[in-house]
């Protein structure tokens, strides 16, 4: 049983989190497959596991092998999702079974730059380059390939920002793989490759499935045919879940769910190449249900439709170029109920999933199946001082208590006394008019006046002081900004060197480890 207590973000280079620990893996695996293969719920009138076996037959190939899923979007990732295909692949291996890779390619970019740390002069800056061809409203889907100039003028420009590093780096094999693909339709199919070309260094085998080219299957049409009582039950999940963890506000950690008279939101996208993605309603009008994109009809389906699936791949091809793709929640309560014999999460999809599962007991009336949870850090090996964030505050507190109570700082010889007096007078005369029943703001604002500029005459006194203070506060947030950029985890995993790579595979669970 996954201990979320447990899910904290590895904090040194090195570290990993597999959680629970790897030797229970297999029998969670082996649970949830004769859990699933037995249960009793029904979609659109046929047991789930009906349906459970024909998914993994078109998805797969087969339905004779332990599943072990893992999903991120086509991007230039960091090394602790890529951990979660080392460890899909070493258990795959170990049970004799299949690691899949979900490429949510149906998932708008997060960043359409790469952030690259590089060392001028002894200090670390953090660079952006530019990603080739990535628009932050459009699916990855949508992204056309890169030539090859376009690609090698990527490549050289990454080369350019990590100097010296670029040669140690896996960068050489992802380039080489994404030039190489040259029946690649897309940008996706060119980062798959890249990203394959770096596994296979290293052993990693995994099979990959693009979102956008799975069937939508019986998951979609059950919740457009029953988008009311679906709405209820994940909006109920989502109150329960935002009780539990004290979460504020309807739209965090995701949004409810849109229920009026006249339509309900669904828990899809609506996609095709010329538009924005927009959220999926959905209105039902005697025998035929409305869809709209947003607020943008896009066609009308017929129930009995719906309700064959041998109808499915022709109705849903007639919604005026709109392509229908499952947002998060719903893509991962198909994949472990469906697809995977064990589903392997990072640290935000497991939180997150937590109300999948209650989603999963209410609607479906199904035990939630068991769930993992890996990730990992590496640092760059990178220049830095180890300085705190609590070191800057202190820094800038004192900074500002000098500039507002610069007596208590600096050295004061006799001849300020006179100015001490008459700051020390102004600051009774304020305490007065404060104090008395009928404020005079005038004469507070000028006792104001008369504190601020007896302040900036005892500092223009020790100027020297004052210059070195404030110096010093400038050179600890350079040096703590600095570290940041040196200990940041989030940096693309092409990015390391072998060493670290290593470092990284070998603190992650061997095959032998997933044996009981």
């Amino acid at each position: 049983m996954l201990d979320f207590s447990r899910l904290r973000v590895p904090a040194s280079h090195g570290d990993v989190l597999v959680e629970p620990c790897a030797a229970d893996w297999l029998g969670m695996a082996r649970e949830n497959h004769e859990s699933l293969s037995r249960a009793s719920a029904t979609i659109l009138g046929s047991p789930l596991s009906h349906w459970r076996r024909r998914t993994r037959e078109e998805v797969v190939g087969r339905d004779d092998a332990l599943v072990f899923v893992l999903g991120h979007q086509p991007e230039l990732f960091h090394s602790g999702v890529w951990a979660k295909r080392v460890v899909a692949a070493r258990v795959a291996a170990t049970a004799e079974g299949v690691a899949l890779n979900l490429v949510v390619d149906n998932d708008a970019p997060h960043q359409t730059g790469l952030a690259v740390p590089a060392t001028v002069g002894g200090r670390v800056t953090l660079r952006h380059v530019t990603i080739p061809g990535l628009a932050s409203a459009r699916p990855h889907e949508y992204t056309p390939r890169m030539s090859g100039e376009v690609i090698a003028n990527f490549e050289q420009t990454i080369r350019e920002a990590m100097g010296e590093r670029f040669r140690d780096s896996q960068v050489h094999a992802f380039i080489r793989g994404m030039a190489g693909r040259r029946d690649a339709t897309d940008w996706v199919d060119q980062i798959l490759a890249g990203t394959a070309a770096v596994d296979s260094q290293f052993g990693i085998s995994v099979l990959h499935r693009r979102v956008s080219r799975l069937a939508s299957g019986p998951l979609l049409a059950d919740m457009l045919l029953n988008a009311g009582r679906f709405a209820e039950s994940y909006n109920a999940a989502l109150a329960a879940y935002r009780r539990a963890y004290r979460v504020r506000g309807d739209q965090r950690p995701i949004p409810d769910l849109h229920v009026s008279p006249d339509r309900c939101e669904v828990p899809v996208w609506a996609t095709r190449a010329d538009e924005p993605r927009r959220r999926l309603f959905v209105n039902r009008v005697g025998s035929s249900l409305v869809l709209r994109a947003g607020q943008t009809p896009i066609g009308e389906l017929s129930v009995d439709s719906l309700a064959d699936p041998g109808a499915w791949a022709t109705v849903l091809g007639k919604l005026n170029g709109w392509n229908l793709r499952p947002r998060a929640l719903a893509l991962t309560i198909w994949a472990r109920l469906l697809l995977a014999d064990l589903f392997i999460h990072g640290i935000g999809g497991a939180k997150y999933d937590r109300i999948s599962d209650t989603i999963m007991a209410d609607y479906y009336g199904v035990t939630p199946p068991h769930m993992v949870c890996v990730s990992a850090t590496l640092h760059l090996d990178l220049p830095h001082r180890e300085v705190s964030a609590a070191r800057v505050r202190s820094k800038r507190w004192a900074v500002r208590d000098l500039t507002y109570n610069p007596q208590r700082h600096l050295t004061l010889g006799a001849e300020l006394a006179p100015l001490i007096d008459q700051r020390s007078e102004a600051i009774r005369v304020t305490e007065a008019l404060r104090s008395g029943a009928h404020t005079d703001r005038a004469a507070r604002r000028a006792a104001f006046d008369k504190i601020r500029r007896t302040n900036q005459e005892l500092l223009d006194a020790n100027a020297g002081e004052v210059e070195r203070r404030r110096t010093e506060l400038l050179q600890t947030m350079q040096q703590f900004e600095q570290g940041r950029i040196a200990r940041g985890r989030e940096y693309f995993f092409g990015l390391y060197d072998d060493k670290a790579i290593g470092t990284m595979l070998a603190a992650l669970p061997s095959e032998r480890d997933f044996r009981v």
